[in-house]
């Protein structure tokens, strides 16, 4: 699987980030204020789609804005662009801005983006986007936070998917000869290259579509699948996706007609090689996600099951270069929530800890043996 995630340029951004000033909301005035403070979770195990854990990786950058209500200027300040970096604190992931932001009496709504842009414009409900063959970032935004003030100060973010994805998955058909595939392309109107978002409406506006984006640049064709992903601008209207591919210097191009590409949801088309041309087998749609029902693959094949109350919780997964599984699940719907210990069955060596904290429980997996299933029990408020 692909991850498709942007390095990081933490600390010079950090130093020089081109946003708006961060002062305190308003002068002392004797009113009640309090910090803001934020943590942020990459949506549900559903919607994770090629980002592999549950949280932003460390020196992820986010934008966020803050606006009252109407959305006008909170409290007067232009918070409409502010950088944060995600840093590992002491118990636990941690958000931090170069400055501090100070929630008073009237209530705030917060909205964000990722990765965060420092030529976004100064303005949130007009962030540029491109998902070109330079830039393959999975570019999220936030469900609002509302209700936020200096009695409720702590904003839990979750991210959503703004982009839509593309699997293709290729095998040899009849095709005869070589198979050196020397390109594939993915464009058509169905899905734009770049285009504006309003991260408070989660939509898109001026998409440029009929780009081609080039996934991969060569490999041997098989009778065994190939997979390649990109990820695409919603077009927002039905259009065709075309996939053009060279193979032993011969360009073959397809047409998927009367396609609806969704932000969060993916595209899968099964097509095979055959003799003088390309031929698609199915196409199908998805929650877009990085494994199937919470289930995947550990070495040697053995299948790790997540079964249980999983409601609100996220859950991301990596997989160690020695075999080892270290699950991470993150409570999303309030700062005081935490994961419950979860069950286990299987022959493995299996520990889990909870950060006291942040509610987060990591679950380790080693030395498999056998099928396993983590059977999660729900979260405490």
């Amino acid at each position: 699987m692909n991850t498709f995630i942007r390095p990081m340029l933490a600390a010079a951004l950090f130093a020089a980030a081109a946003c708006s000033p961060l002062e305190e909301a308003y002068p002392d005035s004797g009113l009640r204020k309090a910090e803001l403070s934020v943590s942020v979770a990459a949506g549900g195990q559903q919607v994770k789609g090629m980002i592999t854990d549950s949280m932003l990786p460390d020196g992820s950058e986010l934008c966020i804005g803050l606006f009252n209500p109407d959305g006008s200027n909170y409290m007067g300040k232009n918070y409409g662009h502010l950088y944060y970096v995600a840093e590992n604190g002491q118990g636990g992931q941690i958000w931090k801005t170069n400055g501090t932001i100070m929630l008073g009496e009237g209530e705030a709504v917060l909205y964000a983006y990722y990765p965060y842009d420092s030529n976004g414009g100064g303005d949130i409900r007009n962030i540029p986007v491109k998902a070109n063959n330079f830039y393959q970032d999975d570019f999220m935004y936030a469900v609002p936070c509302t209700g936020l003030d200096a009695d409720n100060r702590h904003a839990n973010i979750t991210m959503k998917h703004a982009l839509a994805a593309v699997r293709l998955t290729t095998r040899r058909g009849t095709y005869d000869g070589t198979g050196s595939i020397r390109s594939i392309g993915v464009g058509g109107t169905a899905g734009g290259t770049s285009g504006y978002m309003d991260v408070t409406q989660g939509r898109f506006t001026k998409v440029t579509t009929g780009g081609t984006i080039y996934p991969t640049t060569s490999f041997q064709l098989s009778d065994g699948p190939n997979v390649q992903h990109v990820m695409l601008i919603p077009s927002g209207s039905t259009g065709n996706l075309t996939v053009t591919m060279t193979i032993d210097d011969t360009i073959y191009n397809m047409t998927v007609p009367d396609v609806l590409l969704e932000a969060g949801k993916i595209t899968q088309l099964e097509i095979s090689v055959d003799k003088g041309r390309l031929t698609l087998n199915s196409v199908k749609v998805a929650q877009w996600s990085i494994y199937d029902r919470g289930n995947f693959s550990a070495p040697a094949d053995y299948r790790v099951a997540l079964e249980g109350n999983q409601e609100g919780i996220s859950i991301g997964t990596v997989i160690g270069a020695d075999g080892t599984v270290t699950i991470t699940a993150v409570p999303y719907v309030s700062k005081e929530a935490k994961v419950k210990p979860v069950a286990f069955d299987g022959d493995a060596v299996f520990s889990q800890q909870m950060n006291e904290k942040t509610g987060v429980r990591t679950i380790v997996i080693q030395e498999l043996k056998s099928h396993v299933t983590v059977t999660f029990d729900g979260i405490t408020l």
